[in-house]
C-alpha cells in the first residue's frame, strides 16, 4: 500500500512516520500565525492532498453475480497531544478514499485563553483505517440478546 501525497504549499515538509508511531503529522499551511480566540473554531489548509494506492485485497462476487470490494481504507484525522495540552483540539473527521482535495483541519480552541497557530506548526494527525463495508440486508427482525435496545447508560456503573 502506497500513500501518494501532492504538495500543494511551499515548504511544507514531506509526510514522515517513524515507526512505532500510529499516522503523519499534518501541518498548517499559513504564512502567517493564527490566532484562535477562546472558543472559537477554524479550519486551516494542510497543504496537501492524498490518495491511498492499493489494489482491492479482495473481490466479493455477489449473488446476482455483480462484484464489490468490501475491505477499503478510509483516512482519519486526529487530535495531536501537544495540542490537546494547550486546549487547541483538532476535530475528528474521515477523509474518503476517493477524496482528491487538499485536506482541512477544523481546530476547536477549548481553552479559557487565546492560542496561536504558527505556519507550519503540527496541528493533527492523518491515520489510514481499513474500513470493512458489509452488504446491507433488509430486514423486519433482529436476533434478540440481553441488552436489547436499551440505551446510553444501560450497562450500569462499575
Amino acid at each position: 500500500m502506497d500513500l501518494k501525497v501532492k504538495y500543494l504549499f511551499p515548504n511544507i515538509p514531506e509526510l514522515a512516520s517513524r515507526d512505532g508511531d500510529s499516522g503523519y503529522d499534518i501541518r498548517a499551511a499559513i504564512d502567517e500565525p493564527k490566532e484562535i480566540a477562546a472558543g472559537e473554531r477554524i479550519s486551516l489548509p494542510t497543504g496537501i492532498a492524498v490518495e491511498i494506492d492499493t489494489p482491492p485485497l479482495f473481490v466479493e462476487e455477489l449473488k446476482d453475480g455483480s462484484k464489490r470490494t468490501p475491505l477499503q481504507y478510509e483516512l482519519q484525522v486526529r487530535p495531536r497531544s501537544g495540542l490537546t495540552k494547550r486546549g487547541l483540539i483538532a476535530q475528528f473527521g474521515t477523509i474518503d478514499a476517493s477524496y482528491r482535495g487538499e485536506i482541512w483541519i477544523t481546530l476547536i480552541n477549548a481553552s479559557n485563553l487565546a492560542q496561536t497557530i504558527e505556519p507550519l506548526e503540527r496541528i493533527a494527525q492523518l491515520v489510514v483505517c481499513p474500513i470493512f463495508k458489509p452488504t446491507v440486508i433488509k430486514a423486519d427482525t433482529l436476533t434478540p440478546t440481553e441488552r436489547g435496545a436499551s440505551g446510553f447508560g444501560s450497562t450500569g456503573s462499575i
